[in-house]
């Protein structure tokens, strides 16, 4: 499986999974003391459209509700999902520039 790291203070360390099918994607969000929540969401929605659809009480997720005005839905990526990943934004790195615990991924 995949793990997605939020950062941290906000989002409490969460790390997130999922495995993909056909046009549905399972998320399990794991908190640091290791409590699951899985979510299914449809293949292109954004985890903040997975947490808020889904009344998913993720203290400070999504703060700016999607306007990239934040950093608290930014994620962590293993190496070799990052690779395959599309160029990131100017917009989301110009935020990303703000956020706290930045990697490389």
């Amino acid at each position: 499986p995949l793990s997605l790291q939020p950062s941290p203070p906000l989002i409490s360390r969460r790390v997130f999974r999922y495995s993909a099918s056909t046009d549905k994607v399972t998320i399990h969000f794991i908190n640091r003391d290791g409590e699951k929540r899985t979510a299914v969401a449809k293949q292109g929605e954004s985890f903040l459209d997975v947490v808020l659809n889904q009344n998913l009480e993720i203290d400070g997720f999504g703060a700016c509700e999607g306007t990239l005005a934040c950093s608290t839905c930014h994620l962590i990526f293993d190496k070799e999902v990052f690779k395959k990943l599309g160029p990131i934004a100017d917009e989301e790195m110009d935020m990303l520039d703000l956020a706290y615990g930045l990697s490389e991924t």
